[in-house]
């Protein structure tokens, strides 16, 4: 026996990996999707609008697509990933009065987020006269709207508002799929840039 052999060795490692934090969008889920349509803004110079929504047991996500005609006034990211200062700022209000936006705090995997909402950007991409990306919002909405609020002042657009039906997100959700239940839901190597607001004592205005 070699010397080294002759020394003790340490207990292997613990075969386990973090949990993904409660208000990740679920991995193993195929969503029950629907045609959205909303368009917030539509101007001579720029247009938003969220064509698509798909719905999961605890939450939905949204995709959002941003157009101008100008490139030379378009932002490399108008939702302000990776750092930089949102050109375009995105809300999101539920019947019940809880909101939270681009705007809000980032919270921690750790945190306690019961009665909050919490908005996740995910993937995105574009060109020099359009983007698209998506949004994740957790927990599901209750009966009645849900109301998104955009400004861009850059372009010289005011606070504007439109409506999803928060009645037929929780539809599309009972339509959603899940692969492998009862298999745990493990931290994922994804990169979220996540914004959390607290509940609003205000009810909607």
């Amino acid at each position: 026996m070699s010397f080294f052999d002759s020394i003790p060795q340490p207990p292997p490692p613990p075969a386990w990996r973090p949990r993904r934090p409660v208000w990740s969008r679920p991995e193993a889920v195929i969503p029950g999707c629907m045609g959205a349509d909303l368009m917030l803004i539509r101007t001579e110079q720029a247009a938003v609008a969220v064509t698509t929504v798909c719905a999961y047991p605890d939450g939905f996500d949204f995709t959002v697509r941003v157009h101008v005609r100008d490139a030379e006034k378009f932002p490399p990211d108008p939702f302000g990933w990776h750092g930089r200062e949102p050109a375009l700022r995105l809300g999101v209000m539920y019947a019940d009065g809880r909101r939270t936006a681009t705007t809000a705090v980032h919270p921690r995997p750790s945190d306690d987020l019961a009665g909050r909402l919490v908005l996740t950007r995910g993937g995105g991409g574009g060109d020099e006269h359009s983007w698209h990306a998506s949004f994740w919002i957790y927990p599901l909405p209750p009966e009645g709207p849900v109301t998104l609020v955009v400004s861009w002042p850059e372009q010289g657009i005011p606070e504007t508002r439109g409506e999803l039906d928060g009645t037929a997100i929780r539809a599309a959700a009972e339509r959603a799929v899940v692969l492998w239940p009862g298999e745990p839901d493990l931290e994922s190597g994804g990169t979220w840039q996540t914004i959390i607001a607290e509940a609003s004592d205000e009810g909607p205005p």
